[in-house]
């Protein structure tokens, strides 16, 4: 039986034309094959050459720190508007002081300049309703003297405070509307005290109002104590800003012998608490009697302070420029 199939079949003579090639290599004579080996020696491979040596280790060191750039030094913070702009004081010397205040500056136009042409330092706190405003503010500036806003507030019975005055009434948007008018328009002013405001003084909620914007604009309070039992000094205290309370108001009566018995009891209370703030107005005999008084301060030991200097020293603010003060 025939098994192979037909391509097979047709791969038997190649086959057999292989079978014969083979069978004459086996045939050669020995000798064939080294020669054909002497003829294509191996070549003997070449020397390994011996590795460099290593180095030898050195410790690692990690490279020194680069001195630190030297950055802009930074900036001192910007002081309070109450401190950037207050009248410099001169130093006490452990003697007692005096700041003078002249309120309602403004309105009356020649005892405002007089007032201002005084010796001081002293601090004038101006209407701001008052004409020319700005002018009259910038010559008392020109004259040595501090700057402050007498804020038109409620009083008691009928009296006029003035235009745009802060009322217990009034809503509190109106209120402080108001009271930043007000504010602007007297440029470079440390503080406010008020005007009149026998029935505004005694109201917490308007009281907090006007200490919450003066805390704003880093300003301080004097209170005028235009009534007793004020509140308004206590809520300034506690919104946190620098204020004082005045001691003497110098012209309740217009008689000049009354006006230096004023100026007498300032002198008593800044004796024993090492300062004093007395308030008087521009008026012709209140400026008569400051005219003659205030040239014999030095010689009569005692020191002229802005308020400022004032407020810092009870406030300890500027601990080292206040004279010795025995607490209130």
């Amino acid at each position: 039986m025939n098994f192979l199939t037909p391509f097979a079949r047709s791969a038997l003579p190649l086959l057999a034309l292989l079978c014969l090639g083979a069978q004459a290599a086996r045939a050669q004579s020995p000798a064939t094959a080294p020669a054909l080996l002497s003829q294509s020696p191996i070549a003997a491979p070449a020397p390994m050459l011996a590795a460099p040596l290593a180095p030898a280790l050195v410790p690692f060191a990690p490279p020194a720190p680069l001195p630190p750039v030297a950055g802009p030094a930074p900036a001192a913070p910007e002081l309070p508007a109450w401190q950037r702009f207050a009248v410099a004081a001169p130093p006490a010397d452990g003697r007692p002081t005096i700041s003078f205040m002249f309120d309602d500056m403004g309105l009356n136009r020649p005892e405002s300049a007089r007032a201002a042409a005084l010796p001081g330092p002293l601090t004038l706190s101006w209407m701001p309703y008052a004409e020319d405003l700005a002018r009259q503010v910038a010559d008392g500036r020109a004259h040595g003297h501090e700057t402050m806003l007498h804020m038109p507030m409620e009083p008691l019975g009928h009296t006029d405070p003035g235009p745009h005055a802060l009322r217990t009434w009034l809503s509190a948007s109106t209120n402080l509307a108001y009271l930043r008018a007000a504010l602007d328009s007297v440029p470079g002013a440390v503080g406010l005290n008020q005007h009149e405001a026998s029935v505004a003084s005694l109201s917490v909620p308007l009281m907090d109002l006007v200490m919450g914007e003066l805390h704003a604009r880093g300003m301080l309070f004097v209170d005028s104590v235009t009534i007793p039992h004020s509140v308004a000094l206590a809520r300034a205290r506690a919104a946190g800003l620098p204020a004082v309370a005045r001691d003497v108001f110098l012209d309740n009566s217009s008689d000049p012998a009354a006006i230096r018995a004023q100026i007498a009891v300032t002198e008593s209370i800044a004796r024993r608490y090492g300062h004093a703030i007395a308030i008087g107005h521009p008026r012709i005999n209140t400026v008569d009697v400051l005219a003659q008084y205030l040239p014999t301060v030095a010689a009569r030991g005692f020191v002229l302070w802005p308020v400022s200097a004032t407020v810092a020293a009870q406030n300890r603010i500027v601990a080292s420029a206040a004279p010795a003060v025995t607490p209130r």
